[in-house]
C-alpha cells in the first residue's frame, strides 16, 4: 500500500542558527538561498527530519523507521508544506529558517504562497494514485493550499482541521474532512498543537493492522475518531503515547479542561536572545515546578482576585510575566505533581509542555522525586512505568529512579546505592531499545566522593551522556565541590553533569570548571516568604527584608492573638489598614521613614509577641527603596506591594524578582569568570 500524507513545518527545530534563513532571503529566489545554505551546512538537515515540534515528532512515530524494518508492503510517502520552502518531500535538505504561514494576512498569504507555487505542487501531489492520504494543516497553511472542488486527489483522504475551516471547506471528491478542536484534544489526551500528529500515528497503525478500514473512511455513516480512538487501546506496536487521563470528579473517565481565560493560559514565545545567552553553553539553571503562580489582575487595593484563586487555570507562572524566562528549564517530579488529582489530570491531558505554558523546545526535566518517598523499603515506580510517564507526557529529559542514601539510613545504605545503579543501566537499555525521543539521565548517589565517582564510572559504561547528582542538599559546599571534583576524573570532559537540589552562589564558578553543566534549585524563589529577614534581592548582591503587614482575617499569627483575646479584631484590623497605607504613602512621597517603622513596628511587635525586633531591617529597606530602581518587570509593574510580606500575590511575586536577580547574577558571573558578584546573604538550610 501506498500512504501520501501532507504535513506542516513547525516552528522548533532540532537546530538552530543565528544565521537561519528568514523571509527576505527566501524572497530573492533559489540561486540565493542555495548560496545561503553553504554557510549552514553544519545546520543541514532533511525536512523529514529537522522539525521538532509536537506534530511532526508525534507523526514521525507513526511512520517511523519499524514501518520498514518490518515490511508489510507499506511505501509512505511524506511532504511537508514549508513556509520557505514550499512543498517539499521529506528527504529535501533544508537549513533552519523562521517563517511561518500563520501569521500571514489573507493578502500577504496568496502573495506569498503562490510566489512559492504551493497551490500548483499541492495538486500535482495530491493527484498521483495512492491508497491513503492524510492531510494535517492548519489553516493557513490550508488556505495557502487554494483547496477548491477542482482538487483531484488519487485516494481516499483523511484532511485534519479546524472546525471553523471544515465549514468553509467545499465538498471534495475522495475527501472525508474530520473537524478536530479542544474536546478531541482532551478526548486523545494530547495538546492541540500535537493533535493532528497524533490522528496520523493512529490511523497509520490502524491501516496497517486493518487494510480494509480505507475502504470505510469515506462513508458519513462511518466513525473516524470512535476508530482512532480503538486503536490506541489495542495497539501493541507503537510506543508510549500520551493516554487518557482519569479522575474522579469526572464520571466518564475522562479529563476536562476547566474553562481557562486566554490572558492566563498561553504558551510563551522564546525570544532568540535568550537562547543565545553566552551562560547556556557553560551551566544550565533548572528551577523545580511547585505549583508557584500568581493573578496577573489581582487588586491590592481591595485585595480580591481576578478569578477564584491562585490555581492553575485563573494565574500565571513566573515567564508569562516577564519578556524572557529567568531560568533555563524547569525540574518537575512526578511525586510532587501527582500529590494533586486535579493537577496530575490535567498534565495527562495537555502534556508538560502545555501544562506549564512553554514551547516544547524549552527544556523540561523530569524526575522520581526522591525526597518524598525517601523512608519507603523501596521507590514506588517501576523503570517500564517512569519511561511511559515521561514518554505520555513530553519531556525533554527524564531521570532514571534512584534511592536517596542519607545518614539516617546508613545500615541499607548499600541496597539503596547498588538498586539506584541497578534502575540506572536498566533505564537506558530501554530507552535504547524503544528509540525514545528524550534524553536519559542516569541518577547517581553516594556517601562520599570515592562511591559516587565509581556509580560515574559505571554510568559511562553503561553510555550515559548525561548524569545527575543526588542527595547532596545537606552537605556543605566543600563536600560537594570535593565529591564534584571527584566524579570528574572518571567520566568524559563532554558527559553533561546536573546538581540536584544545589546553586549556591560562591560555588556556581567553581562547579561548572569542574564539570558541571547543570543546577537545580529553588531557593531564591522561596526564600521571599519562608525566611523573615534578607528576603529581597537586588543586582549589587545585597539583600533587604520585606515589610510584614499580615492580613487579620488569614494569619495565623494575627488569630492566634485574636483568639487569646489580647487585642480587639477593630483595632487589629485598624493597624492593618494603617500600616498599608503608610507604605503606600511613603513610597508615593507622602511619608517619611521614622513614622512608617513606628507603625509596622507596633502593629509586628503586636501580632508576633517576641519576635524578632526589626526596626533596624525595615529602615534600611525603607532608605534605600530598592523595588524603586529594580529593572524587573515585576518591580516596575507592582511597586511596592512586591514588598510587602502579605501573602501569595505579593510573596511569589518577590520570589519571581529574586529568580530574576539570580539569573542575572549567575550569567554574570560565568561570563566574568569569578563568583564576585554573587555576594546573595543566603542562609543554607533553605539549599
Amino acid at each position: 500500500m501506498t500512504h501520501l500524507i501532507i504535513t506542516s513545518c513547525t516552528g522548533e527545530k532540532v537546530v538552530e542558527s543565528d544565521r537561519q534563513l528568514t523571509r527576505e532571503d527566501f524572497a530573492k529566489g533559489a540561486a540565493y538561498v542555495a548560496e545561503r545554505e553553504k554557510g549552514l551546512k553544519d545546520s543541514l538537515r532533511t525536512a523529514g527530519e529537522i522539525y521538532s515540534g509536537e506534530q511532526h515528532v508525534r507523526l514521525m512515530r507513526g511512520v517511523g523507521e519499524r514501518w520498514k524494518d518490518e515490511g508489510g508492503g507499506m511505501n509512505v510517502e511524506l511532504h511537508i508544506l514549508s513556509a520557505g520552502y514550499g512543498l517539499i518531500p521529506e528527504d529535501r535538505v533544508v537549513a533552519p529558517y523562521e517563517i511561518t504561514f500563520a501569521t500571514m494576512k489573507s493578502k500577504e498569504l496568496r502573495d506569498w504562497a503562490d510566489s512559492l507555487q504551493v497551490p500548483e505542487d499541492f495538486r500535482k501531489t495530491v493527484a498521483k494514485p495512492y491508497d491513503f492520504g492524510l492531510i494535517l494543516l492548519g489553516d493557513n497553511y490550508l488556505t495557502a493550499c487554494a483547496l477548491d472542488s477542482s482538487v483531484k486527489f488519487g485516494g481516499p483522504t483523511l484532511l485534519f482541521c479546524g472546525t471553523g475551516m471544515a465549514k468553509k471547506l467545499p465538498a471534495i471528491a475522495n475527501v472525508r474532512v474530520v473537524p478536530v478542536s479542544n474536546p478531541e484534544a482532551n478526548r486523545f489526551s494530547c495538546g492541540l498543537i500535537g493533535l493532528k500528529g497524533e490522528l496520523a500515528a493512529r490511523a497509520l497503525a490502524g491501516v496497517k493492522a486493518d487494510a480494509s478500514a480505507v475502504t470505510k473512511i469515506l462513508d458519513p455513516k462511518f466513525d473516524v475518531l470512535g476508530w482512532l480512538d480503538g486503536i490506541a487501546k489495542s495497539s501493541s506496536t507503537t510506543k508510549p503515547t500520551r493516554k487518557k487521563a482519569t479522575s474522579k470528579a469526572s464520571p466518564d473517565g475522562k479529563a476536562t479542561l476547566p474553562p481557562v481565560s486566554p490572558k492566563i493560559d498561553w504558551v510563551i514565545q522564546i525570544p532568540q536572545s535568550w537562547r543565545d545567552k553566552p551562560h547556556r553553553k557553560k551551566l544550565r539553571y533548572f528551577i523545580p515546578e511547585w505549583d508557584d503562580l500568581v493573578d496577573p489582575d489581582y487588586d491590592f487595593l481591595t485585595e480580591t482576585h481576578s478569578g477564584e484563586n491562585c490555581s492553575w487555570p485563573y494565574a500565571v507562572y513566573a515567564h508569562q510575566l516577564y519578556s524572557e524566562p529567568n531560568y533555563d528549564g524547569i525540574l518537575m517530579s512526578r511525586a510532587v505533581a501527582q500529590k494533586s488529582k486535579k493537577k496530575n489530570a490535567l498534565l495527562e491531558s495537555l502534556g508538560v509542555h502545555r501544562y506549564i505554558r512553554v514551547p516544547d523546545d524549552f527544556s523540561i526535566m523530569g524526575d522520581c522525586g526522591a525526597f518524598d518517598y525517601i523512608e519507603s523499603d523501596v521507590p514506588p515506580y517501576s523503570t517500564e512505568d517512569v519511561l511511559d510517564y515521561y514518554t505520555r507526557l513530553g519531556f525533554n529529559y527524564g531521570v532514571s529512579v534512584d534511592h536517596l542514601i542519607v545518614p539516617a539510613f546508613e545500615e541499607v545504605k548499600k541496597f539503596r546505592y547498588d538498586l539506584t545503579i541497578n534502575n540506572a543501566e536498566d533505564f537506558i537499555k530501554k530507552h535504547r531499545s524503544m528509540g525514545l525521543p528524550w534524553e536519559p539521565i542516569g541518577a547517581v548517589q553516594g556517601w562520599d566522593p570515592k562511591s559516587y565517582a565509581n556509580a560515574a564510572a559505571q554510568y559511562v559504561k553503561m553510555g550515559y551522556r548525561y548524569i545527575g547528582l543526588g542527595g547532596l542538599v545537606r552537605c556543605t559546599t566543600k563536600e560537594i565541590t570535593s565529591i564534584v571534583r571527584e566524579v570528574s576524573q572518571v567520566v568524559p570532559k563532554n558527559l553533561n553533569i546536573h546538581l540536584f537540589g544545589i546553586a549556591r552562589p560562591e560555588a556556581l564558578y567553581q562547579f561548572n570548571s569542574l564539570g558541571v553543566t547543570s543546577v537545580d534549585s529553588a531557593s531564591y524563589l522561596r526564600r521571599a516568604w519562608l525566611v523573615a529577614r534578607d528576603n529581597y534581592f537586588t543586582l549589587d548582591g545585597q539583600s533587604y527584608s520585606s515589610l510584614r503587614i499580615p492580613e487579620v482575617g488569614k494569619s495565623f499569627r494575627a488569630k492566634r492573638v485574636l483568639g487569646a483575646e489580647k487585642v480587639t479584631e477593630s483595632k487589629l484590623r485598624n493597624l492593618e489598614v494603617t500600616c498599608l497605607s503608610e507604605v503606600r504613602a511613603f513610597d508615593s512621597g507622602g511619608g517619611n521613614v521614622s513614622r512608617t517603622v513606628d507603625h509596622l513596628l507596633e502593629y509586628h511587635n503586636l501580632i508576633s509577641e517576641g519576635g524578632p525586633d526589626m526596626r533596624i531591617e525595615y529602615q534600611r529597606t525603607l532608605e534605600a527603596t530598592p523595588w524603586k530602581s529594580c529593572e524587573c518587570s515585576i518591580c516596575k509593574k507592582w511597586g511596592v506591594e512586591v514588598m510587602i510580606f502579605r501573602g501569595n500575590n505579593r510573596n511569589r511575586r518577590r520570589g519571581f524578582h529574586n529568580t530574576f536577580v539570580f539569573y542575572k547574577l549567575m550569567q554574570d558571573a560565568l561570563q566574568n569568570g569569578s563568583a564576585s558578584g554573587l555576594r546573595l546573604n543566603m542562609q543554607p538550610e533553605l539549599f
